[in-house]
């Protein structure tokens, strides 16, 4: 064997890789490039949502020019891996796979906080409130729902929370029975309801009507020195429409008692009527009740007792 020959090929073949990976370098040199990549979760557990996780990452390449330049985002895969996650939050690592010659120099976030809950169901009550004042003597009596109970799915910590949702009504105006598909309200975001609206039928009643006075109701006693020199209210009577047995026996509407303990001045409060009963209907239902105080003379006439003639 010629070992001279051979060095010379070997050192012939070192040199010509050496100019190769220079040429190479010179032509197509090393580069990095930054890719905005989706990111996907996989092995998410039977019966349970998961949220919080950034829809991309930013990717850090490296690898030649040539190459970094045909690359496009959906080259990379990034995934996380959520088959072992539990309810709660959950911190995890951001995994990503490159096209072969490309190097993952960075990962931003590497790490990722999402929120896990448990997906429940339960039923809960439609509850019907009103928007608008019915017709002149007309009253709205207690509302039927159709179905009057709901089905809710979703988020165990939100679900959680729900005890009813609402199905508001407009009854402005109105003077007969109502029977309208109100929409569910007064959920959460995340939360499915079904079904989604509901058959609401409320009854309004042709009343009689009558003006009764106010009677303004006080409670407690003023600051020493004072006492109450008038009590009156604004307005002094209001409009009733109540069923007619109702009705007849009514004198008098009473407002909710105004406390005036401890004033050393007048007290102005604007307050709820109290509906006698059941279907009474009061227009307007709140008034303002004025208490006039003043302060107690120092020195009270005294009474003159009536003098006794002399019989004769």
């Amino acid at each position: 064997m010629n070992w001279r020959n051979l060095s010379l090929q070997i050192l012939s073949l070192l040199m010509a890789l050496i100019l190769w990976v220079y040429v190479t370098n010179e032509q197509n040199p090393v580069d990095e490039r930054l890719f905005n990549v989706s990111l996907q979760g996989r092995g998410i557990p039977d019966g349970c949502l998961v949220t919080g996780m950034p829809p991309t990452v930013n990717v850090r390449a490296q690898g030649s020019r040539g190459q970094l330049t045909i690359l496009t985002p959906g080259d990379f895969q990034a995934v996380v891996d959520l088959s072992g996650v539990k309810p709660g939050e959950n911190e995890l690592t951001v995994n990503v796979n490159a096209p072969p010659g490309i190097r993952i120099l960075q990962v931003s976030p590497s790490r990722v906080r999402v929120q896990v809950d448990r997906i429940v169901e339960k039923e809960v009550p439609v509850e019907v409130t009103f928007k608008g004042e019915p017709g002149p003597g007309h009253s709205i009596m207690a509302a039927t729902v159709e179905p009057p109970l709901v089905h809710l799915k979703g988020p165990e910590r939100l679900v959680g929370n729900v005890t009813r949702v609402t199905a508001t009504v407009d009854v402005q105006g109105a003077e007969a029975t109502l029977e309208k598909s109100a929409v569910l309200t007064g959920l959460p975001r995340g939360v499915i309801v079904h079904p989604s609206a509901v058959k609401v039928t409320v009854p309004v009643l042709a009343m009689p009507e009558k003006e009764v006075p106010v009677e303004p109701q006080v409670r407690g006693t003023p600051a020493a020195g004072y006492q109450v020199e008038e009590v009156r209210a604004e307005p002094g009577t209001v409009q009733v429409s109540a069923p007619a047995q109702t009705l007849a026996a009514l004198q008098r509407v009473s407002t909710v008692p105004v406390d005036i303990g401890g004033a050393s001045e007048n007290v102005v409060r604007k307050v709820n009527l109290v509906a006698p009963g059941g279907g009474v209907v009061l227009r307007p239902d709140q008034v303002w009740v004025t208490v006039r105080l003043s302060p107690v003379p120092e020195n009270p006439p005294e009474k003159t007792l009536p003098q006794k003639q002399n019989q004769t």
